[in-house]
């Protein structure tokens, strides 16, 4: 379902997809952050045919933190999403997997929100389809190519409530397990 980018091959194959699917969109390409955990999104056939990156919001660039600083309060525990890009023959079947991805690694990090610069059809899609709550914080900006909306994504309320109809197209990537620590 997904692989951890652990390796200069599966780094190269990372950065190929996401520059397909970016240039096909007509966006700059971008390469991934220092001290970031990225993933590539398998499909059924076992091949790797989408890209996700999650960056704790503290290593964030200077950009991203000009647009979120002043919305983010003391009780948010927020990391960047960004690379969400999936090849066209596997959008029907790896973008649900991506949005499952987010909110999995949200929740075994603890991250209660995740700020992002969303392309205008994935922020519809997020409060429309997958009934997430994605605000926008900001006016749109041009951005490495295309219009896109400055946003806040609010995870925790999915994962804590994963049994809301709302979230019917839920499935977990992750196992979650509940460990009691000994003193």
């Amino acid at each position: 379902m997904y692989k951890h980018v652990d390796s200069t091959e599966t780094l190269a194959l990372f950065h190929q997809i996401k520059e397909t699917v970016w240039s096909s969109m007509g966006f700059e390409m971008e390469y991934a952050k220092q001290g970031s955990d990225l993933y590539l999104l398998l499909a059924e056939d076992g091949e790797a045919g989408g890209t996700f990156e999650f960056t704790p919001y503290s290593k964030s660039n200077s950009f991203i933190h000009s647009l979120f600083d002043e919305i983010l309060t003391n009780d948010m525990r927020a990391m960047e999403v960004d690379s969400l890009a999936v090849l066209p023959r596997y959008r029907g079947q790896l973008g649900r997997k991506g949005i499952c991805l987010m909110i999995d690694y949200a929740e075994k990090h603890g991250y209660t929100h995740a700020v992002g610069i969303a392309d205008p059809s994935f922020f519809r899609s997020m409060n429309q389809k997958y009934k997430i709550q994605a605000t926008q914080i900001k006016e749109n900006i041009f951005y490495k190519g295309a219009e896109a909306i400055p946003t806040l994504f609010h995870l925790k309320e999915v994962y804590t409530d994963k049994e809301n109809p709302h979230y019917s197209w839920y499935t977990p990537v992750f196992t979650q397990r509940k460990v009691e620590v000994m003193r």
